[in-house]
């Protein structure tokens, strides 16, 4: 299925959308300035911001020519220090140092979306290539340890449902991994805090039921949305209702009859319109994926 698509960003102002940041571009009338322009707003641009400076380019012409290629050369210069990365992570000698820079990789914001793409060419070259088993290997050590890492700097629900899907054909540790995040503290450790203006129980859980749900939704209607063909849109449906279903069997264990109430109520709608579509996506269990988070909780 697609990987998931960056998450939104937390509270504050309001992010602006990918045609504000094009048009203030647009606005630049020095070329240089704008090229600068264009480096710093890179990162915030995403597949559908892309697409729109393609329409503008055919459509348009002039300035917005000038910023599709302004954004070719961003990816270009990516894509390079992309390679660049990776050699040095590849010849770190050691894994307890490379992990290290993995993890400051990700932090410093110098593994980006780019450094991926890399990393994911030099992935299927090696499967149909001639490398040894050990780089492909390691290649695929440096994968699972950089999504572990952009993880942990996302919202909790929405990196909890980014390895789920990993897991699509892994019932038994994707059910670890429910137990795992889904299970609250003691009553006694229970607290009660405001969330939008109403008192409610926080149950100390890893990642609270009703945001997985949301998560589940928000994913869902960008991957719905985000240009994918039909039959990846409808695979990622059915395994994301297979996460809701075993989710729904530990939020039964865990919480009251009004969470789990909610959870479900809040998930029907996602999926009861397309429930008899999604029957041809079924996974036969046992399926290929996941080996690399094999036996993890």
């Amino acid at each position: 299925s697609p990987n998931p698509p960056p998450p939104a960003g937390g509270g504050g102002a309001k992010k602006q959308s990918q045609e504000e940041l094009l048009s203030e571009l647009a606005d630049i009338s020095s070329a240089s300035e704008r090229l600068d322009a264009i480096r710093e707003v890179y990162a915030k641009l995403d597949n559908e911001g892309i697409n729109l400076a393609v329409t503008r380019a055919g459509t348009d012409g002039g300035v917005w020519q000038e910023i599709l290629e302004g954004l070719q050369q961003m990816t270009q210069e990516r894509m390079e220090k992309g390679r660049d990365l990776l050699g040095d992570l590849l010849s770190s000698g050691e894994i307890n140092v490379l992990d290290r820079k993995i993890v400051e990789g990700v932090r410093g914001g110098a593994i980006d979306p780019a450094f991926l793409q890399v990393l994911e060419m030099n992935i299927a070259a090696a499967e149909k290539g001639s490398d040894s088993e050990t780089t492909l290997q390691i290649l695929g050590h440096v994968y699972t340890r950089v999504q572990e890492e952009m993880e942990k700097l996302i919202n909790p629900a929405q990196g909890l449902l980014h390895r789920l899907l990993r897991m699509s054909a892994e019932e038994g540790i994707r059910n670890n991994i429910l137990e795992k995040y889904l299970k609250p503290k003691p009553e006694d450790e229970h607290e009660m805090v405001f969330v939008d203006g109403e008192l409610k129980t926080d149950f100390g859980a890893e990642v609270n039921p009703l945001d997985l749900s949301w998560a589940m939704g928000a994913y869902l209607e960008k991957v719905r949305d985000g240009g994918f063909d039909q039959d990846a849109v409808g695979q990622t449906y059915e395994d994301c209702r297979v996460i809701a279903k075993d989710a729904r069997v530990w939020v039964d264990k865990f919480y009251d009859q009004e969470v789990l109430d909610e959870f479900t109520e809040s998930l029907t709608p996602v999926f009861q319109p397309i429930m008899t579509t999604l029957e041809k996506y079924r996974r036969e269990p046992g399926g290929s994926g996941g080996d690399a988070e094999r036996g993890e909780v």
